[in-house]
């Protein structure tokens, strides 16, 4: 995944934040499972906890939307690719409905195919995929979602 010119020199650690996520009491993690948009995040405790000091930028708001929706499993595949296979298969129209989306709705949209899919991901590579969210990470999952389904090695599928 490409780093925008204008994105922070470095990114945090997300297995961290995953595992203070893991942290935190139920209660609190259901604070964070029950807003409907990322935004409303910044009236909630448990935000501040998970985040301790630091101010709710628009990544942080991304990554703690996601966080209780998505396990972390070291070297699973990646989202795209168990969108498009599986039980748990999404058809391409909900895949291209994200990508068209603006803010927030494309996340809401994204977030709603997590929780039907209910992927394991590894978040040191999801994290960065939600740190960086906008049309070029929205272009490598449309992408990512066709080259997992037609690849050479599966054959061709017409």
């Amino acid at each position: 995944m490409s780093v925008p010119a204008n994105a922070p020199a470095e990114t945090p650690n997300f297995l961290e934040i995953y595992g203070r996520f893991k942290e935190l009491t139920p209660g609190q993690k259901a604070e964070l499972r029950r807003v409907d948009e990322p935004e409303e995040l910044t009236l909630k405790p448990a935000l501040y906890r998970l985040f301790p000091g630091i101010p709710p930028r628009s990544q942080y708001l991304r990554i703690a939307f996601f966080l209780p929706w998505i396990e972390h499993l070291p070297g699973a595949a990646n989202l795209a690719t168990q969108f498009g296979s599986g039980k748990g298969k999404i058809a391409e129209a909900r895949i291209f409905q994200v990508a068209r989306a603006h803010a927030p709705n494309d996340l809401i949209q994204l977030r709603r195919l997590v929780i039907q899919v209910k992927p394991k991901v590894d978040w040191a590579e999801f994290g960065k995929i939600l740190w960086y969210w906008g049309e070029p990470a929205k272009r490598k999952l449309v992408e990512d979602y066709y080259l997992a389904q037609y690849s050479p090695a599966k054959g061709d599928k017409k």
